[in-house]
């Protein structure tokens, strides 16, 4: 994007759609609506409540910068720092595995066993973020310290 021309909110989504598109990144729309509500701090409603809203010149680098990291490869959880997991706000990074949609069957699983067990003993090792243990934990208990975001 030129950074001397002004840029709606609108025509950003459009631009950003297009260079994913473009660049065969899947999910097009749904990458360039994440890394721009990422951009810019907002909801997805905002993104299309507010059209006609320019970017400023910081935003639209920012913007760019995301834009080109997702057209490299780089998941957009890593560009963002985040994933929703088990209704989770989890920080990632390339350190951390991205928990994956289809992990949340395993918490399905364990649940009927934890719950059947009077103490149970649940190791969650080598899976990455920690995830599966957070999420029987705060399924078994909802007052369970939230372990996913920072203090």
């Amino acid at each position: 994007m030129c950074s001397n021309i002004p840029v709606y909110l609108k025509d950003a989504l459009a631009f950003g759609i297009n260079r994913l598109t473009a660049t065969h990144v899947g999910s097009p729309r749904m990458n360039a609506e994440v890394l721009l509500m990422f951009t810019l701090n907002c909801d997805r409603a905002y993104l299309y409540a507010h059209p006609e809203r320019q970017l400023s010149g910081d935003e639209k680098n920012r913007y760019d910068e995301a834009l080109a990291q997702r057209s490299r490869g780089v998941p957009s959880q890593y560009i963002t720092g985040h994933q929703e997991f088990w209704g989770m706000d989890l920080i990632v990074s390339p350190a951390v595995l991205i928990p994956r949609p289809e992990t949340e069957h395993v918490i399905e699983t364990v649940l009927p066993l934890a719950r059947a067990t009077t103490s149970p003993k649940i190791a969650d090792v080598g899976t990455g973020s920690g995830c599966i243990a957070q999420g029987v934990a705060r399924s078994r208990n909802p007052r369970h310290r939230d372990f996913s975001r920072s203090p």
